[in-house]
């Protein structure tokens, strides 16, 4: 049933996807400027080394065309230029990747999270992780997260290329 549910959620969010930009940002407020801090992320969270990152460029923006009648968001859009430096600090190999590209977050009432990925993008994903394999990757494409409330994500589209920065790094 769990497996039927996400097929036609995820079936309803690609057609909502494929309407026009000017049909899906109507209802909501306008553009806010957005940015990503450095990060660090400890070793064995993701990967199994200690992962810094650095934003060497980022002009994103965030709207929220959507909201619950509480105020919280019921739909929230993210896009913008973000390029990060990746490294392993235990050997110090470094990337740098661009992760520009475009994310819409449906924030559902029973506190899971789905977001569709356009462009490059960047997806960690807790290396205890259920639904899908543990790592940092960086999207190229299409794609359709699923963050359950226990924290678990699942990744049922798939339309592009992930590079695990895990794999990349060590």
């Amino acid at each position: 049933m769990r497996i039927v549910k996400v097929l036609v959620l995820t079936a309803a969010i690609v057609a909502v996807g494929a309407a026009p930009a000017a049909a899906s940002g109507s209802g909501g407020g306008g553009w806010e400027p957005t940015s990503t801090p450095p990060f660090v992320i400890p070793a064995g969270d993701v990967c199994s080394f200690e992962v810094k990152g650095d934003i060497v460029r980022d002009r994103e923006r965030m709207r929220t065309p959507a909201s619950y009648p509480d105020g919280s968001p019921k739909v929230q859009d993210f896009e913008g230029v973000l390029v990060i430096r990746y490294t392993n600090t235990s050997n110090h190999k470094s990337v740098v990747r661009d992760a520009t590209g475009s994310i819409r977050v449906y924030y559902l009432p029973d506190g899971t999270r789905v977001s569709q990925l356009k462009g490059h993008n960047a997806l960690p994903i807790k290396a205890t992780n259920v639904g899908f394999p543990g790592g940092d990757y960086i999207t190229r494409g299409d794609f359709v997260v699923i963050r359950h409330p226990d924290g678990s994500r699942e990744v049922p589209v798939q339309l592009g290329t992930m590079e695990n920065l895990c794999e990349t790094l060590a």
